[in-house]
C-alpha cells in the first residue's frame, strides 16, 4: 500500500497495473500529470489510461512524480476489484435498466424458468473463488483467463437450461 503520510510504496502498483493491461490485451497504461504547488513541495494531480478507461486522482497527491503515479496506479486497481466484485455480485444496475411490462394482463400468464442446482451452485462457487482471492493475482489458483474460460462455460450451460426449459414449456423469444 502507498503511505500518503509517509511517502513510502510498499508494492509496485504501476507494475500490477501494467500486468492487468497486459493478460487482457490492452496497450501500457500512461500517465499523465499536472503540477500544483511550490517548487519545494509539489502536489500532483495524476489520469491513468488503460484500455477504455480513465481513472484520475480525486485531489492532488503530494510528493515525488514517481510516488503520485504510484498512488494513481493503486487507485486505479481498487476500482478495478471494486467493479469486479460488484459485478461477481450481481450489482448489475448501471449495465442493465428494467423495461417497463406494457401490458398487466401478462403479468399472470409468465412462468418462472428453472435452472439446475449444480449450475447455480457451480456459478457461486467460481464467483466466491475469485472474490476470496481478488488482490493481488500472484495468489490466485486461476489466472484471468482461465477463470474467464470457466465463467463463460458456465453461463453458456444456464443459458442452453434456460432455453431448454423455456422450449418445453412452449415459451417464445421475440
Amino acid at each position: 500500500m502507498a503511505d500518503l503520510a509517509t511517502g513510502e510504496i510498499v508494492e509496485n502498483y504501476k507494475g500490477l497495473l501494467i500486468q492487468y493491461c497486459q493478460e487482457r490485451g490492452l496497450s501500457q497504461p500512461t500517465y499523465t500529470e499536472t503540477q500544483s504547488g511550490p517548487a519545494d513541495a509539489p502536489c500532483w494531480q495524476v489520469k491513468v489510461s488503460y484500455g477504455d478507461r480513465v481513472h484520475e486522482t480525486p485531489e492532488p497527491i503530494p510528493g515525488s512524480k514517481k510516488f503520485a503515479h504510484q498512488v494513481a496506479a493503486q487507485q486505479a486497481l481498487a476500482e478495478i476489484t471494486s467493479r469486479r466484485e460488484s459485478f461477481l455480485a450481481g450489482d448489475l444496475a448501471d449495465r442493465i435498466t428494467a423495461l417497463p411490462v406494457s401490458d398487466a394482463a401478462l403479468t399472470p400468464t409468465l412462468t418462472p424458468l428453472e435452472v439446475p442446482i449444480s449450475l447455480v451452485s457451480s456459478a457461486l462457487t467460481i464467483a466466491n473463488e475469485r472474490l476470496t482471492t481478488s488482490q493481488p493475482t500472484r495468489y490466485r489458483t486461476l489466472t484471468d483467463a482461465e477463470f474467464s474460460q470457466k465463467l463463460s462455460k458456465l453461463t453458456l450451460e444456464i443459458v442452453r437450461s434456460l432455453l431448454k426449459t423455456a422450449e418445453k414449456q412452449e415459451i417464445t423469444f421475440q
